[in-house]
């Protein structure tokens, strides 16, 4: 899969913006605060639908219009799919080939794209929801049916806790646990069942950055593999929390608050990592996730690497500059300059320079 036409529309700082990328490696250059990242930035709404960064939908829109669009070309074994995105106050309104999409399935995972940002580096030491949703997006790309389920468990965790909140007798809350178990045990399931493919890999590409003198591994606090198991897990978890759970008005126990422990060499990476493990560990998930991801689905990612050049050492980018020269996706990389790329030997790519929100030829 490629990308072959972007167009912008009032996409934050680039009043209008349109580019035919290469099949192999596109490259944004330019100093800081140009729209190097917000270019990036747009191709990834055409896969996922909303941001990497954090922020409201109308901090997208820039200040000669009241919408912003973002439209692209995806070419797929000869046949080529028109993907927009309108962004107008809060509401998106999202076309492809000219129709609304009906379901999840129609929408995730058809245009998959895979980014390493410096900003997903301190995910290793942040809250456990930035772990759970770096893995939970990657699960989706493979399992595009998984948003559903993910949606599906967090409506029943609001009801149940608007309830909780309002103290009603537990023969009313009945109804929601056993339907928050039902979904919060099949959550479970498909993020185990993704790690038992992703760690393997994972594992590997770790050893290669580090030389094989360190160890990675992800530990998921849940050890069952079948859904019974994990039912009565929820269950007696439930059970257990039920006291605190009519103290605090909330839902103790499930999914959303399960916490994926990143590893280096059998200690807690978020406590005792150094910082450039940190970024071998985020490195190695995201080479582990575009490997699985072609096996499971067959189709190549597009990937995404912003300000990738000043974020890594040496060794760690020798690592990755092997990898994308192994593989034959598209690769669409941010930087300030394009030495470093040509010095690695990227001689057949295309440059754009990025200045003041224009997109031109390099």
């Amino acid at each position: 899969m490629t990308l072959t036409r972007l167009i912008l529309h009032n996409y934050r700082n680039i009043p209008t913006a349109e580019i035919c990328p290469e099949a192999g490696f596109n490259i944004f250059c330019g100093d800081n605060a140009q729209g190097k990242t917000n270019t990036l930035e747009s191709i990834y709404l055409l896969g996922h639908y909303k941001s990497f960064r954090r922020g409201r939908n109308d901090e997208l829109i820039g200040d000669i219009d009241r919408f912003c669009r973002v439209q692209g070309d995806f070419c797929t074994n000869d046949l080529t799919e028109n993907v927009c995105l309108t962004i107008a106050g809060d509401q998106k309104n999202l076309k492809i080939n000219g129709k609304q999409p009906q379901h999840s399935n129609e929408m995730f995972g058809r245009f998959p794209s895979v980014l390493f940002a410096p900003e997903e580096v301190g995910i290793t030491k942040g809250y456990p929801a930035g772990r759970r949703s770096l893995l939970d997006r990657a699960l989706c790309h493979t399992q595009p049916s998984f948003l559903d389920l993910a949606r599906a468990y967090q409506r029943c965790l609001r009801q149940r806790n608007t309830l909780l909140k309002e103290g009603v007798a537990q023969a009313m809350l009945y109804p929601w646990t056993e339907e928050l178990i039902v979904t919060g045990a099949k959550v479970r399931l498909a993020r185990r069942q993704y790690l038992n493919r992703l760690l393997p890999l994972l594992r590997d590409a770790y050893r290669e950055i580090c030389a094989d003198r360190e160890t990675a591994d992800l530990v998921y606090p849940i050890n069952y593999d079948n859904l019974a198991d994990l039912k009565d897990d929820l269950r007696r978890n439930l059970e257990r929390e039920h006291s605190r759970e009519k103290k605090y008005g909330m839902t103790m126990a499930g999914p959303h608050r399960d916490d994926p422990v990143f590893m280096v060499d059998n200690r807690v990476l978020g406590l005792y990592g150094s910082q450039g493990q940190q970024r071998s560990f985020i490195l190695a998930f995201k080479t582990a996730q575009i490997i699985d991801l072609e096996q499971e689905t067959g189709s190549v990612p597009l990937l995404l690497l912003d300000d990738m050049t000043s974020e890594l050492d040496r060794k760690r980018l020798d690592f990755f500059f092997r990898f994308l020269h192994e593989r034959k996706g598209q690769v669409f990389i941010t930087c300030t300059e394009l030495t470093p790329l040509q010095n690695a030997g990227f001689t057949n790519m295309r440059a754009f320079r990025v200045q003041e929100g224009i997109l031109c030829d390099y």
